[in-house]
């Protein structure tokens, strides 16, 4: 009946505790008239308590509890959105307003409610070239590129699977239930099929891939942190495709990774223990055939395996960082050990991109010079097209202090990069040496033989010698010679030869010249 009446909830109860305050001494009034004492002092303090007192106290005792309910209600209410919202900003990417990581394990640990597995298979997505994006674009535009990115996903995927950012430009697509093989596969085509249009940026356009690793449930422990390990392998396998690329976790890739894993762990002490050494391989003149120079290959003679051939073990020591310490050992045990060989044999040692972040590593070819006394003349640093991607100003300044110094400069692998053309034009150069792919394919077809005359014409145009690697019959070593090809290397002149056997090399070349002239 009163709810009737337009009040709010405090006043309304207000007004019930006053009717109730009425009633109740009203009630024991005429409890007490019924009972026969009806003198007009009791009779007048009774109206005056019903009238008065009682209602008036009823109702406030009534409101204050009224007034303290709505309070507690709505500070109830008020810390119910509190947790909405500190929920949602635990488990949403800020960036994106999807899904993050801890969404991703809140779910993955959730009981289905209809018995299906919340995670049959899990796809780590990294988006290729983002870093690139980032630094000649701006981070702005990395962030926008990823708005972007997890936009196309959830309107491709919703309703199939669930989409998370584990952060950086690292998303997870999970696939519920039990999927077929051919499940998995479809999803992941609508994920390439993202990547077929550009991001529209404000910086303009940026055409990108996709690399995905991929993890089933069933292959793994059961726990979050295993299946993303095995996706995360399989995405490293992923990287190496170019283009779209997507990799299946197997136990290969598991025992691959472990063998790279020891790799790593052994190359820690490998230095220290004295495990590594250098053999030589001839460079000579292809008229002559008299050895002008020799390459110096890293070899490691590991306790347990043998000799590991450097292709097994440089890429490791690139990502440890133990690049730095190894290829300073490289460069002065090869100035020392070529000190001792008959002026004017050079060698040539190999360089990777990271010693030239390392501003000490300029002055330091100097110091193994003078520590050696090798003649600067004597000494080429060898790089590959891939080094011109660390930073170029660094590189280009690195190696002109070098030339001016009197160390000689060669372009190795030439032929299989991108921008080999320009890298000719920007960078100071003394030589090119073209690689072996092509001299195996020389003698096969026309194509390949006008390629290597392609390549010997921009040595001339840029006036720099040239080298052919991977001579390995007298048919090949007779096409270079009639080129025009500087200097050869490869199996058919020599294998490489130990520090030791490097003298008998050279003596055996003395004397086919002396017998030549004679």
């Amino acid at each position: 009946m009163f709810k009737v009446f337009p009040l709010s909830s405090e006043p309304r109860n207000a007004l019930i505790g006053m009717v109730a305050g009425v009633s109740l001494p009203t009630v024991l009034c005429l409890g007490h008239n019924v009972m026969g004492d009806g003198s007009p002092l009791t009779v007048g303090m009774l109206a005056l308590s019903t009238t008065v007192a009682l209602p008036l106290m009823s109702g406030a005792l009534v409101f204050q509890w009224s007034r303290s309910r709505a309070r507690l209600i709505a500070e109830l209410e008020r810390r119910r959105e509190t947790e909405e919202k500190l929920s949602r900003a635990v488990y949403t990417d800020q960036l994106t307003g999807i899904a993050n990581r801890f969404a991703l394990e809140r779910d993955f640990n959730a009981e289905p409610a209809d018995g299906e597995k919340t995670c049959g298979a899990l796809l780590l997505l990294d988006l290729d070239r983002f870093k690139f994006v980032n630094d000649t674009m701006g981070h702005d535009a990395g962030d926008q590129l990823l708005v972007m990115l997890a936009n196309r996903l959830t309107s491709a995927l919703s309703g199939v699977a669930g989409i998370y950012r584990l952060g950086g430009d690292e998303f997870v697509v999970v696939v519920g239930g039990t999927p077929s093989e051919g499940k998995i596969h479809d999803v992941i085509e609508v994920i390439e099929a993202l990547f077929l249009e550009p991001f529209v940026l404000g910086a303009g356009k940026f055409w990108s891939c996709v690399s995905i690793g991929v993890a089933r449930a069933a292959d793994s422990d059961g726990s979050m942190s295993e299946l993303l390990k095995q996706a995360d392998l399989a995405l490293y396998k992923a990287k190496e495709i170019p283009g779209n690329g997507h990799v299946f976790y197997t136990a290969e890739i598991a025992a691959e990774a472990c063998r790279k894993l020891e790799i790593e762990h052994d190359l820690s002490r490998a230095l220290a223990a004295g495990e590594f050494f250098l053999e030589y391989q001839p460079i000579v003149g292809v008229e002559s055939r008299a050895v002008r120079s020799f390459e110096a290959l890293i070899r490691w003679r590991h306790p347990l395996k043998g000799v590991i051939a450097p292709d097994v073990f440089i890429g490791a020591a690139e990502k440890t960082g133990m690049i730095l310490p190894i290829g300073n050992w490289v460069m002065r045990t090869a100035c020392l050990e070529a000190s001792r060989w008959p002026a004017p044999t050079g060698v040539a040692v190999n360089v990777a991109g990271d010693q030239f972040k390392d501003r000490a590593f300029v002055p330091f070819v100097k110091q193994c010079l003078s520590e050696a006394g090798l003649a600067p003349g004597r000494l080429t640093i060898e790089v590959t097209e891939s080094i011109f991607s660390v930073d170029a100003d660094v590189i280009c300044e690195s190696l002109a202090e070098l030339r001016s110094h009197g160390v000689r400069v060669a372009l190795d692998d030439f032929g299989i990069g991108f921008s080999s053309i320009n890298n000719l034009r920007r960078f100071p150069l003394d030589q090119l040496k073209v690689d072996r792919s092509f001299t195996r394919a020389m003698l096969a077809n026309r194509r390949d033989a006008e390629l290597v005359d392609i390549i010997l014409q921009l040595g001339s145009t840029f006036q720099v010698s040239t080298t052919i690697e991977g001579i390995e019959t007298e048919g090949q070593l007779e096409f270079a010679r009639s080129r025009g090809v500087a200097e050869a290397q490869g199996f058919l002149i020599s294998r490489p030869v130990s520090a030791a056997d490097v003298m008998g090399i050279l003596e055996r070349g003395r004397v086919q010249s002396e017998s030549l002239r004679a």
